[in-house]
């Protein structure tokens, strides 16, 4: 069988891995761009001595489907275990660090409250309604799927500072909106409070519940695609997918390309691992009304010869959220000590600072202005005075050797082609007559959007990626679930051509329930008892 893959996101290249399994298959890759990796693309650039990343990335381990490929791939190795993430409030300068060797205690959780001043109630009913999901039934989950996440939180009746402490964790963390859907945050919640069961393959080495790369992402990317190649899998860079096609007389499913580099238009089967603008395009969701939201994320890098004061705290293997920076701001600081074991750093600037933005349509501390409305050098200000460098005569010395996502963000006053590409995000024409052009949005699931199967009303085509629901009953967000969803293609395409092959589809389950029944009625007794309590700093402690 022929076999042609469309897109050389993780998800495709998962599928990819999964079918060269049988070395019967003729498997093709095509990748819009000139590199694989979608949104996990990230490399240092030797011409202009930076590192430039779209995004900084923390993994699960429970992240079952992922590791799996990495493990077979022989690419575990590239990550690195993380000791904490560090909670950070840069106006005040507190900080909480939490321990990712172990499960989150109850300490840990005083100590969030008692440090950021975050309401008690609030915390607690939170933390009913983590323990009710634990139990819920299907009908429940089912209900759950088409409500607001915000909604069943209830979280316009948080205070103000723990409704921003939650919002931002969990927006950064998971990618999850107030508007996202009710049951995909209340999972996220599970898996991070709850014992959830790992993945069989883990790095060897130091145990934690978080692993991040230990080099830039795209060098990640291209050990898994040498590995493809020695399968044999065949790549074809830099053409567009414009339509696609059943030719039932030959049973063969034709491609059709914005330039002509395919060797033979025609395959048995193929899978769409694509954005899901692409989808609709070429008619492959026509049922599904287009309400799917994507929202802009980025990545910046700050070159540094030095660690500012304000960062000194964060170096090492810490994964860093800024909880009161209104763009959602994690961080990293990354060093010849820290993730990056065997990067070599330019002499002149051995720290970098890795910054990855999400929710940039908020306004900003300094200028008031949404990501969107702010110059490349404004940004940059922008972003190291919500981590805490107040000093502009400090952020001047950084600004002059950061980079705003080169991979996936262009600001140019020749924007207009951009226009017409179906993935691109336009931003407000500036009066300079520039514009910030995303290439590459993230996707968030809200609670209006129908649920995308794998299968495909056109006989031999499957679909990948984050929009596909993927089986499981707790759903792990963004990379996890491009993964899962590449072997959920790969297995369907193996059904499709009646070929005895089988994809280990294992994922994360919650080792025991024991005691949550009796705890969830302990938690109601104590919030409905707070809140009759006169709320004072002295009874939060």
């Amino acid at each position: 069988m022929d076999i042609a893959i469309v897109g050389g996101g993780i998800s495709g290249l998962v599928s990819a891995f999964e079918l060269s399994e049988d070395p019967s298959l003729n498997i093709t890759l095509i990748e819009s761009s000139d590199t694989c990796g979608g949104k996990m693309k990230g490399y240092f650039n030797p011409d202009k001595q930076r590192f430039e990343e779209h995004s900084i990335r923390a993994l699960s381990s429970t992240y079952f489907a992922l590791f799996d490929v990495f493990y077979r791939a022989g690419i575990l190795d590239t990550l690195t275990a993380v000791d904490n993430y560090m909670f950070y409030e840069s106006k005040s300068g507190k900080k909480v660090a939490v321990d990712r060797t172990d499960n989150l205690t109850l300490e840990t959780f005083k100590a969030l409250v008692k440090t950021f001043d975050l309401s008690l109630t609030d915390m607690m009913g939170l933390a009913k309604k983590i323990l009710h999901h634990v139990n819920a039934s299907n009908e429940e989950r089912g209900k759950m799927a088409f409500q607001k996440a915000g909604e069943v939180i209830e979280i316009d009746d948080f205070d103000a500072h723990t409704q921003q402490f939650i919002i931002n964790w969990f927006g950064i963390l998971t990618g999850a909106r107030m508007e996202s859907k009710a049951v995909d945050i209340m999972d996220s919640f599970l898996l991070m409070f709850m014992p959830m069961s790992e993945s069989p393959h883990l790095p060897a080495g130091k145990h934690s519940k978080s692993y991040c790369f230990n080099r830039p992402t795209s060098e990640v990317v291209a050990l898994l695609v040498e590995k493809l190649k020695q399968r044999g899998v065949k790549f074809i860079f830099d053409t567009r997918l414009t339509n696609v096609t059943r030719d039932d007389s030959a049973d063969k499913i034709v491609l059709k390309m914005a330039s002509d580099t395919l060797d033979k238009p025609s395959y048995d089967a193929c899978i769409m691992a694509v954005p899901h603008e692409v989808m609709w395009n070429v008619g492959l969701m026509p049922q599904v009304k287009k309400t799917f939201n994507d929202e802009w994320s980025f990545g910046t890098q700050f070159a540094m010869d030095h660690l500012p004061e304000a960062l000194t705290d964060f170096a090492g293997k810490s994964y860093n959220l800024s909880f009161d920076a209104p763009w959602n701001i994690v961080f990293q600081i990354q060093h010849q000590d820290g993730f990056w074991k065997e990067v070599e750093f330019p002499t002149s600037h051995p720290y970098n600072l890795s910054a990855t933005c999400s929710s940039p349509f908020n306004k900003g501390l300094l200028y008031g202005k949404r990501f969107m409305e702010c110059t490349p050098t404004e940004a940059k200000h922008e972003i190291l005075y919500q981590l805490g460098i107040t000093s502009e005569a400090e952020r001047e010395g950084l600004v002059a050797h950061a980079a705003i996502d080169p991979v996936y963000l262009k600001y140019t006053e020749d924007w207009e082609p951009y226009a017409l590409l179906e993935t691109t995000s336009l931003g407000i024409l500036q009066d300079n007559g520039k514009r910030w052009v995303d290439l590459a949005q993230i996707y968030v699931r809200s609670a209006e959007d129908e649920e995308i199967q794998v299968k495909t009303a056109m006989d031999g085509v499957f679909l990948a990626g984050e929009v596909v629901s993927v089986p499981g009953k707790w759903k792990i967000p963004t990379m996890e679930q491009a993964a899962m969803s590449g072997k959920q293609a790969a297995k369907a395409v193996f059904g499709f051509g009646a070929m005895d092959r089988t994809v280990t589809m294992e994922f994360a389950t919650l080792e025991s329930t024991k005691g949550f029944k009796l705890m969830e009625g302990i938690l109601a007794g104590l919030t409905g008892l707070a809140k009759i309590i006169p709320t004072s700093k002295s009874k939060n402690d």
